[in-house]
């Protein structure tokens, strides 16, 4: 259960990433960006889209330090990521690599998006399709096995 616990805390410093580049962001927002950038037609959905990765790392983070705090919690935790029918189904279903390369696209889709409308479109449409289509397998799978 040691390895565990260092798994989640090494999780939780993965975790201040995005906490930490999404209160760059809102900070440079605030402060710094100009009225002609903040005006453009991508930069709400931009701005949405980092402070909300900023926000569900932190409640991830809140999560992980509660388990970290009560042993019953943690193993139930443990036993909920090692089970053999949730991995199955994990790995058919394409994950973690498909919300990850999603993840990845739309990050690249945000800062393409301060140079070209169109591929920030078509870049986030991408990911949505990988995520809908990952998110459909997955609800086949846990239906059939």
């Amino acid at each position: 259960m040691k390895e565990y616990n260092k798994t989640i805390k090494a999780r939780i410093l993965l975790l201040s990433i995005p906490i930490i580049c999404a209160a760059i962001f809102s900070i440079y927002d605030v402060f710094w960006a100009s009225t002609e950038i903040k005006e453009s037609s991508i930069f709400g959905f931009q701005a949405g889209i980092i402070i909300s990765m900023g926000l569900i790392a932190v409640i991830t983070v809140i999560r992980y330090r509660a388990l970290l705090n009560d042993d019953k919690k943690l193993l139930l935790q443990f036993n909920r990521e090692n089970d053999e029918r949730i991995k199955a189904i994990k790995a058919k279903a394409g994950i973690p690599m498909v919300p990850l390369v999603s993840t990845l696209v739309i990050i690249a889709g945000v800062i393409a998006g301060y140079f070209d409308t169109l591929i920030f479109m078509t870049l986030i449409a991408v990911a949505a399709f990988q995520m809908t289509i990952c998110a459909i397998v997955k609800v086949v799978y846990m239906k059939k096995m």
